[in-house]
């Protein structure tokens, strides 16, 4: 993540967390428990035909190329995600020093399509793209947003040095190559352009010692870890991001490693809240994350996941155990 000015709270996140002993896990600053799925505006139907597995959506063009669902429940589950990292980074939709009026952006895997019109209001002055596998993003935007439909691990057919800004966020498991991909990044940004990759860590882990290897954490980590080499994809995008843009030839890169708490367990209040966004939206992905991997990938059964997956949420909600992800 290429960026300039710290978040407001730069110091959180990046060392030992203290735990607040006088937890109540009930409370929520945010009222996450009681929210619902529906609440997310339903986007617009694709004219495209969908492949169902297991009863969840998945997208049609170049089926297999991105392991994720694109289903209501799913998209609801990733502008969820959005509303989580703008409260990580302070209201901020990117932290890169980019120009006060950029002209060209360009959102690689922008999903329901939130972070590309949010970013598009904030600068009138950009023509910003977003291109996803599924068109899934409403028909109602701004005049200076596009969708596309096109897989990112092909040929980019957009002129060379053409983009003041590249954002990308959790293509997690969907890239064959992350340093060929960053070199097509850098292929395409003027000169003096910023990108600027966002990613979660599949692995939880715990500065005390109550995540331990015999919690399914391990397994779910262990589950991506195999498939994506199975796939070719690697699901360790958050571990190796900055050093895949290094190989490709960038240079000024920087790395700013957030631990994000599951639960309300930190003792100080903002990662609690960070906390609660970040266990609401775990569990609430869980399905979506893991159900494909396991079943057509894995060739678990789908009682075998579905039971996995509930002993997963069942530690997710334990506040004994202070676990984190890192972004």
């Amino acid at each position: 993540m290429a960026h300039q000015d710290p978040i407001e709270h730069d110091h959180l996140g990046t060392g030992h967390i203290a735990v607040d002993d006088a937890t109540n896990d009930n409370d929520s600053a945010l009222g996450v428990d009681s929210w619902d799925e529906d609440d997310t505006k339903s986007l617009s139907s694709s004219v495209l035909k969908y492949t169902w597995e297991n009863g969840r959506r998945y997208h049609a063009y170049r089926d297999g190329s991105y392991w994720g669902p694109n289903d209501e429940r799913q998209l609801d589950t990733e502008d969820f995600m959005h509303s989580m990292f703008l409260t990580i980074l302070d209201g901020r939709l990117y932290l890169a020093p980019i120009p006060k009026n950029p002209q060209k952006v360009l959102d690689v895997g922008c999903g329901t399509g939130i972070w590309t019109i949010e970013f598009a209001q904030q600068h009138e002055s950009a023509e910003v793209i977003g291109v996803d596998l599924s068109p899934v993003q409403p028909s109602m935007v701004p005049m200076n947003v596009k969708f596309e439909v096109d897989d990112v691990n092909l040929e980019w057919t957009y002129p060379r040095d053409s983009f003041d800004f590249i954002h990308i966020r959790m293509l997690t498991g969907s890239i064959n190559s992350w340093p060929d991909f960053h070199r097509k990044v850098l292929d395409h940004l003027t000169l003096g352009g910023w990108v600027e990759q966002v990613e979660l860590s599949v692995k939880t882990k715990s500065d005390d010692g109550t995540v331990t290897p015999d919690m399914p954490f391990s397994k779910w980590e262990h589950v991506f870890t195999v498939a994506g080499e199975q796939m070719g994809k690697t699901f360790m995008a958050c571990e190796i991001a900055a050093d895949s843009m290094r190989q490709a030839g960038f240079q000024n890169v920087n790395e700013l490693r957030l631990k994000l708490p599951i639960g309300r367990w930190p003792r100080h209040e903002t990662l609690k809240i960070w906390g609660t966004w970040c266990r609401a939206f775990l569990a609430d992905g869980l399905e979506g994350f893991g159900l494909r991997m396991m079943t057509s990938v894995l060739g678990w059964t789908y009682e075998e996941t579905q039971a996995f997956l509930a002993d997963m949420k069942r530690h997710l909600m334990d506040p004994k155990i202070h676990g984190y992800v890192e972004m």
